[in-house]
């Protein structure tokens, strides 16, 4: 009998059934596992799993495999870049967790250009120009290094604690960013550029911290590169991302 799939947010379009139970406890917790694919069923690899205090990436396949305290329930996100993010609240049957299966889907076309498929040569480029304007101070500036030793999948929590960031809490679960000089208007969303290109709803929660290479912020039209300035309208700051360039 087929089960139906509820969607898991109103707005996200993921989407999360159980099937029977098939994990067995482990002494060192309770295993958790599950399989991530798109709508048309096919396996999604590399996608961002996180549950509080752990988190994992998706096979070639599609699966993960997780631990978790000896809890009945919990919060689990799912992330890729080009997709919806999905969060759902699981709760658990007979101390056992259910085998968990997402359907992501992916995000509008008119964000194509700005999915990994960009060009590794622009990413470069934008990368060593990233140098460049580091060195000028006009900004504030997160290199790999930088994002990776925060340990966390959110990019919100890679950038709180930045001069001048607040974070704003989304429908999805995640963050925004919001710039605290436009306290004002405090639903203007900042420009938002990904691999040299500009984006439109999109929030840096949507892009998981492990697949960026680097994050730029300007708090004010003044402080930003003319590169990133296009657009009649003056924009609430200004968010950077540059991609991490694979070599499959």
């Amino acid at each position: 009998m087929r089960v139906p799939w509820p969607l898991v947010g109103s707005v996200l379009m993921g989407a999360l059934v159980r099937s029977p139970a098939t994990a067995q406890p482990n002494v060192a917790g309770r295993e958790l596992v599950g399989l991530v694919r798109d709508i048309r069923g096919g396996p999604l690899e590399g996608a961002s799993v996180e549950i509080p205090g752990t988190a994992a990436r998706t096979d070639a396949k599609g699966g993960f495999r997780l631990y978790t305290a000896d809890l009945d329930t919990l919060t689990i996100t799912i992330r890729r870049l080009g997709y919806n993010v999905v969060s759902a609240v699981l709760r658990s049957r007979n101390r056992q967790w259910d085998t968990v299966m997402v359907e992501m889907e992916e995000l509008p076309q008119r964000l194509a250009a700005a999915e990994v498929r960009a060009a590794s040569a622009t990413r470069r480029n934008g990368l060593r120009d990233f140098d460049e304007r580091r060195a000028q101070g006009r900004g504030q500036f997160f290199d790999h290094s930088a994002i990776m030793s925060r340990n966390t999948l959110r990019t919100s929590e890679v950038l709180r604690g930045a001069r001048g960031v607040r974070l704003q809490r989304l429908r999805s679960g995640g963050y925004g960013v919001r710039f605290a000089s436009y306290s004002k208007t405090p639903n203007c969303v900042p420009n938002l550029w990904l691999d040299g290109q500009l984006v439109r709803d999109m929030e840096v929660d949507d892009i998981p911290a492990n697949q960026i290479e680097a994050i730029e912020l300007y708090e004010s039209w003044a402080s930003t590169p003319s590169v990133f300035s296009q657009g009649a309208t003056l924009p609430c700051g200004t968010i950077v991302i540059w991609s991490r360039i694979t070599t499959r």
